[in-house]
């Protein structure tokens, strides 16, 4: 899934249309997600509602995968279904046909409720194959429902996801930075509800760690192979990513175990992000060891403090939503930082793993 580009759920059976129309609709800021009968498109469009801002109907298909292609047991079940779906969900979802068909065969089967999103194309009840497409294609991120998620991705912080995508971060990156972004813009969140949230922070930053490790910013492997990420940074847990470590690596500072050097590195942060990743992990970090049920005593003990600060205010969302709005700031960094700095050797010369 391209997540910057309006997610449109398709219903499309010609093997030349699939490859072709995606192209052009990508001009738009569109992704055409094809199916080849209602009944995938519907699993689909139940399983993961919130993806999908659109929906094009080709009259002439399949309402199950082993049907042959007919209009109208195909629309009726499609538009039926989606009205259906909708309600249930809460939000409008707007459809169009999309066809070679002519009007006389699709207009009584094409219910009226599409003028509540597209009342302006007045032609006909549906876009023509041949002569419609870029109309339809250019009409649709005007006339798209965007789901609140979508609309954090699209309209409120489309460089951030961007930023995810152009430096290859995990996915779950994406997800975790909107989980924490939703609830600034969306007033339907408890500030203790949203404060749960706090360990998205601490995910994120580890997965960047580990981004950061596969390009050659941090300690990932010797050529010899001696080492990896999580041997020499990984404290003393076995698996886990010291982010402690990783952060004095960014930022220039000797890695030491008492006073013996571990790594030495060279600073490649600005100044106003070299305080950010070990702030940002020790914030989030304090508050999850109070929710986390396996943290131990000692943990929940030293823990405490970023608790009942927030607790004390009311549970603001406040510190959270500066916290999100940091990490975009470096995750834009990031991106921009990997573009200058794509030699995994190259980067590695900016530490030294000491043995």
């Amino acid at each position: 899934m391209n997540t910057n580009f309006i997610q449109v759920l398709w219903v499309e059976d010609d093997p030349d249309n699939i490859q072709f129309y995606p192209i052009e609709a990508s001009r738009y800021g569109l992704e055409l997600v094809p199916f080849s009968c209602w009944e995938e498109a519907e699993k689909a469009l139940v399983s993961d509602f919130k993806r999908w801002s659109a929906i094009i109907l080709d009259a002439k298909c399949k309402y199950k995968k082993g049907d042959h292609d007919n209009a109208q047991r195909f629309l009726v079940h499609a538009l039926s279904s989606i009205t259906k779906i909708c309600a249930e969900q809460k939000r409008v979802i707007p459809w169009f046909v999309l066809s070679g068909g002519s009007e006389e065969e699709l207009n009584d089967l094409i219910i009226d409720n599409r003028e509540e999103w597209d009342g302006d194309w007045k032609e006909k009840k549906f876009y023509s194959k041949a002569t419609d497409r870029d109309k339809l294609f250019h009409s649709i991120p005007y006339k798209a429902k965007l789901s609140p998620e979508m609309q954090i991705r699209l309209i409120y912080y489309p460089d951030v996801f961007k930023a995810i995508t152009r430096s290859g971060l995990d996915r779950e990156v994406a997800i975790y930075v909107e989980e924490l972004l939703l609830p600034i813009h969306a007033r339907n969140y408890s500030g203790k509800e949203y404060n749960n949230m706090m360990t998205n922070v601490r995910k994120c930053i580890e997965l960047i760690f580990t981004s950061m490790a596969e390009n050659g910013i941090l300690p990932n492997k010797k050529k010899d192979g001696n080492y990896v990420l999580h041997d020499i940074l990984g404290g003393d847990k076995k698996g886990a990513i010291n982010t402690t470590w990783c952060s004095l690596i960014l930022s220039g500072k000797d890695v030491k175990v008492g006073s013996k050097i571990l790594v030495k590195s060279t600073n490649i942060l600005p100044n106003v992000l070299k305080d950010s990743f070990q702030r940002l992990k020790e914030i989030s970090a304090a508050y999850e060891h109070i929710v986390n049920k396996h943290a131990d005593e000692e943990q929940k003990k030293n823990s405490r403090q970023t608790s009942e600060f927030l607790d004390s205010i009311g549970n603001p969302p406040y510190l959270l939503q500066s916290m999100a709005l940091e990490l975009c700031n470096i995750i834009l960094w990031y991106a921009n930082y990997l573009e200058d700095n794509d030699d995994e050797e190259i980067n590695a010369l900016n530490w030294e793993v000491i043995q």
